[in-house]
């Protein structure tokens, strides 16, 4: 019998990551309903069935920010694809071109997706087609928004101290793990 994995922990530090990707996410545009996702999908597969931009497959469940929201990747055309899973979690917060090629689990390359290039070059065109350029967050802010983010980012260093902190007195006690 298989069973399911057993849940990994969350931990401190993913958490705070995540808080900073939706800073990132949350003071970006997003333009990207209904009709910019069938635009996508007329450029790419015309009249065709959509599949995953990276790797072909038709299981395709999620659209990826081919510049990652951590790299600057807003939700607008040009930077939105539909992806399987499988890519989208794979691929993380890497430049597509490199993570394409790579030996990551689950890139095209390792996966030997015959037309990995080909997929690359599409993309590229897709992202130049609509003229799409990441801007970082604090291009995006004025000066007293920047100001924000930086004492949000301060007082999330001291709750992640505090909470690292916690975690190791705790673990230290007899009888806690």
């Amino acid at each position: 019998m298989n069973l399911p994995r057993v849940p990994q922990r969350t931990t401190p530090g993913f958490a705070f990551s995540m808080v900073e990707r939706a800073l990132n996410d949350c003071l970006g545009r997003r333009q990207f309903g209904k009709p910019e996702q069938a635009e996508v999908l007329a450029l790419f597969f015309g009249t065709g069935e959509p599949e995953c931009v990276y790797c072909g497959s038709p299981e395709i469940g999620r659209w990826d920010h081919v510049v990652p929201v951590m790299q600057g990747g807003e939700a607008v055309l040009g930077n939105m694809v539909p992806s399987c899973p499988r890519c989208d979690d794979s691929k993380r917060d890497l430049p597509f071109e490199e993570w394409m090629v790579s030996d990551a689990r689950w890139s095209p390359a390792t996966r030997q997706v015959p037309d990995v290039q080909q997929r690359a070059e599409r993309i590229s065109e897709y992202v130049q087609h609509f003229g799409y350029a990441p801007r970082t967050l604090e291009q995006r802010l004025d000066e007293a928004e920047w100001s924000r983010v930086a004492q949000i980012r301060y007082t999330l260093q001291l709750a992640r101290q505090e909470m690292d902190s916690l975690i190791a007195d705790y673990r230290a006690r007899p009888g806690t793990r």
